[in-house]
This record gives structure tokens, C-alpha cells and sequence, in this order.
């Protein structure tokens, strides 16, 4: 097994296009948010067998959060 730093980004992973594909192919099917999310992670794990279950969720939930979260900052 590589070890790998923890401070990689995630978003440049193998995984990712595969992680938002499965992610946004749920929310098509109009799925909750978590079977969303599920989705996501199922497809990280199915990249990276090897990963222990939280690791891997925690990936595949930064990618998601990276691609579809923007911040929006207001004139005060």
C-alpha cells in the first residue's frame, strides 16, 4: 500500500470524476441528498479499495463540497 500525505487535494484524485458523475447522477434521479452523497462515496471506495471507510468518505464528501459549494460574500 502507497501512503500518501494528508494534505493531498482530493479534487485532483483519480476519483473525483467519478465521485461528482455519481453524485450528480443521483440527484438526477432526484434522490435525498444523503443517497447523494452515498453515491459519491461509493464511487471513491470503488478507486480506492484499500481505504478505510471514514478516510475514503471524508475524500469523496471534499470533493463534492469543492465543486458544488460557492461562497458568497455581501457588500456590508
Amino acid at each position: 500500500m502507497a501512503w500518501r500525505s494528508s494534505m493531498t487535494d482530493p479534487t485532483s484524485d483519480i476519483a473525483a470524476e467519478a465521485v461528482l458523475e455519481a453524485f450528480e447522477a443521483a440527484h438526477r434521479d432526484r434522490r435525498s441528498s444523503v443517497e447523494c452523497y452515498r453515491a459519491g462515496v461509493a464511487a471513491w471506495r470503488r478507486n480506492h479499495p484499500d481505504q478505510a471507510a471514514e478516510y475514503a468518505a471524508r475524500q469523496a464528501v471534499a470533493v463534492i463540497i469543492a465543486a458544488k459549494v460557492s461562497l458568497r460574500v455581501e457588500d456590508g
